[in-house]
């Protein structure tokens, strides 16, 4: 009776999550399956962008793409209520980001996603398709080099007229990293011979620590100045054999790669590189110090940086239309400011300093039209200064 019980209910999640996975578009490509509830123009997109990331993650694993027996599934609900539905029918829990689903029978494994807002979407689908990707290939890759890359990719971004993908750096880990070595945050370092060798149960253990440092370590070897450090990366790449399991991979790695090298010396190399990197807060404090000392040039290239690292964030932009105020850059001033306040910038101080900015360029229209709009949106701030600069205007 258990048993026909257990079969039953067996029967009964098939059916739920057949129902749950009904989609009405399918796009083939190359080297992807692509079904989405949103539509075949969106499956065509996706599969489109899936298609030029693997040329970006090619580039580091050379793998022959050829070679794949079939293409990599992708399945994309309309909305997060479907995906944990549809979860919950094939695996018996839920999950609250993309995620792919890797079997022992290739042909099931698949990455399952939702739609989402920009870049929520875009940093997933990064970080899930190369997870996908990787395990194509070789199932069972050490946790530090499959999870290091998948956020080491994760902020590329691709364009979508042109249909090509650029790498942009993701440096969110940089910051907690550098606080997790200095002592600043409250759990420490993993020790480098531990985070090479862990496991799925030690890793979960040590999630707050294991993707920053997997992180650091996959750009460290990627970036360093040191050929024999880079080395260390593609050896590791090389040893990876796709019929070995994560133990067998992990030990491979280990004793193809690191086993010779000088682990204090790795390990004063990592500290260093990871110091000399540069996190968003401090490209900004810097930034913002080296405008005061009126040293343009140097705050410039700064504030680009930090951009670079967080466009999201509107304080950069502001600064840069401060930066070309001063240089006597209008127009290029007001670009910045107008893209500080698509970012969130208060726009009662940013309009504020539009107007000073088309007052300097004689553009008195413009001027008054901006000054005006940051004493309706704070007059007690405001009021004063502007009443000040209208009739300097006026006379």
């Amino acid at each position: 009776m258990k048993k026909i019980a257990t079969v039953t209910a067996g029967l009964l999640f098939a059916v739920a999550a057949l129902a749950v996975a009904q989609t009405t578009d399918q796009v083939h490509t190359d080297h992807y399956r692509v079904t989405s509830q949103l539509g075949s123009q969106h499956a065509a997109e996706v599969a489109a962008r899936l298609e030029t990331m693997i040329q970006l993650y090619n580039r580091y694993f050379r793998f022959d793409l050829d070679s794949l027996p079939r293409p990599m599934r992708v399945r994309i609900f309309a909305d997060r209520a479907r995906f944990h539905d549809y979860l919950s029918a094939t695996i018996g829990e839920r999950r609250d980001d993309f995620v792919y689903l890797h079997y022992s029978d290739p042909a099931r494994s698949e990455l399952v996603a939702y739609d989402a807002p920009s870049p929520e979407f875009d940093y997933a689908l990064a970080h899930q398709s190369f997870i996908q990707y990787l395990r194509a290939f070789i199932p069972h890759p050490p946790l530090w080099l499959r999870e290091g890359f998948a956020v080491y990719f994760e902020q590329s971004q691709y364009d979508h007229q042109s249909g090509t993908v650029t790498y942009r750096e993701n440096l969110a880990w940089l910051d907690p990293l550098k606080k997790i070595l200095d002592g600043r945050a409250a759990v420490a370092p993993l020790e480098l011979g531990d985070m090479l060798v862990m496991d799925v149960e030690a890793a979960r253990a040590n999630l707050e620590v294991f993707y920053p440092q997997a992180w650091g370590m996959v750009s460290f070897l990627v970036n360093s100045e040191q050929r024999d450090i880079n080395r260390l990366l593609w050896d590791s790449i090389n040893a990876l054999q796709p019929e070995a399991g994560l133990r067998e991979n992990t030990e491979r790695v280990y004793q193809r790669a690191f086993r010779w090298i000088d682990t204090d010396a790795l390990v004063e190399g990592f500290l260093a590189y990871i110091d000399s990197r540069r996190s968003f807060p401090e490209l900004v404090t810097s930034g913002i110090e080296a405008f005061d000392n009126r040293s343009y040039d140097e705050a410039e290239t700064l504030l680009l940086a930090a951009t670079g690292i967080d466009a999201a964030s509107h304080i950069p932009y502001y600064y840069l239309g401060l930066v070309n105020y001063e240089r006597g850059n209008y127009e290029v001033a007001e670009v910045y400011y107008r893209q500080a306040i698509e970012r969130g910038a208060t726009e009662s101080l940013t309009y504020y300093a539009m107007g000073v900015n088309a007052y300097a360029a004689n553009r008195h229209a413009d001027a008054t039209r901006f000054l005006e709009r940051s004493v309706t949106l704070e007059p007690e701030r405001f009021g004063g200064r502007v009443e000040q600069l209208l009739s300097r205007m006026d006379g």
